[in-house]
């Protein structure tokens, strides 16, 4: 229904480390300096419940926000995710920083169709105690890729198209990302129209629940996610002594800098292969030079 605008639909690269140390300042203070756990103020909160997140009530994310500032880093951070996109966007909404908990999990979904649809998962940071948690994410080519992040690495995904999460149970004190999402800036994009195809794609029967059947794994749908629980780790792709994980691939960040690691890349080096051709960050030049560009390397000055 809906467009790929990339060769695998994900990416990885490093942010510019002004903007992690911003935000790193904004959860630290929140979570060092002030000891929050159990919040119920404006900007700090614990998330209602969504179906997509599993676990028990003091499991709950906490959302340490800041609108002004989530708009400011979405607007700096648009050529970035151009650059990967090949494509001009506009912002559509960036939301946390999100702080995961102990004993919680996010079930494998996609995103909204129309606003998101080029999108960024930005590791802020995690407690000294948190275990490896990788996001999981389906590619265009039946690859399931497991993506251990660094704080300050940034991970691509066109989130409407690509199954992801993190079905894999978290246990430490946090684990903190903010999440952008953009949309096409051209005017030939149309959501509500995607939005209308999709309802027209779903067959009458949906919602009918079949008996198993052998050689096939149960799948159970969880509001809009899925989970397959009789596989390890909720995803069979996850589980080692299932046929459909020898196409999952884990890759270890950080991320290099200026540059977008994608499939055909050794995914424990970060090398990319002999042949690869990149052209790197352009600064946002794409834009003719009207864009606010950025130094993956430190600052945050405007290119002309």
């Amino acid at each position: 229904i809906a467009t790929n605008y990339t060769e695998n639909g994900w990416g990885l690269t490093r942010a510019p480390d002004h903007i992690t140390q911003r935000l790193q300042q904004r959860l630290n203070r929140t979570l060092l300096e002030e000891g929050i756990i159990d919040p119920s103020g404006k900007y700090t909160y614990k998330e209602h419940y969504i179906p997509v997140i599993g676990g028990e009530e003091h499991a709950r994310p906490l959302m340490i926000t800041n609108a002004h500032d989530n708009r400011e880093i979405l607007n700096e951070m648009t050529p970035f995710f151009e650059w990967w996109s090949g494509i001009d966007l506009k912002p559509s909404i960036a939301y946390g920083i999100r702080a995961y908990r102990n004993d919680s999990n996010l079930l494998m979904h996609i995103d909204k169709p129309t606003s998101h649809v080029i999108s960024g998962i930005y590791h802020v940071g995690r407690s000294e105690d948190a275990e490896p948690w990788p996001i999981v994410i389906e590619d265009f080519h039946g690859n399931t890729n497991q993506v251990y992040l660094t704080p300050g690495d940034i991970l691509f995904y066109e989130s409407s198209k690509c199954n992801h999460g993190r079905p894999q149970t978290f246990y430490g004190g946090y684990y903190a990302s903010l999440f952008m999402h953009y949309a096409p800036a051209s005017p030939d994009f149309d959501g509500k129209a995607l939005l209308h195809e999709r309802d027209l794609a779903v067959p009458p029967h949906w919602h009918v629940d079949f008996p198993p059947q052998e050689g096939l794994d149960e799948f159970e749908m969880v509001g809009t996610s899925f989970k397959e629980p009789k596989c390890k780790n909720l995803l069979c792709s996850l589980d080692d002594t299932s046929e459909q994980s020898k196409n999952t691939v884990n890759w270890y960040g950080p991320a290099p800098k200026g540059m977008i690691v994608t499939n055909g890349w050794d995914p424990e080096t970060m090398e990319p292969p002999k042949e690869w051709v990149e052209r790197g960050y352009d600064g946002g030049k794409r834009r003719d030079g009207n864009a606010v560009g950025i130094d993956s390397d430190n600052s945050g000055e405007e290119e002309d």
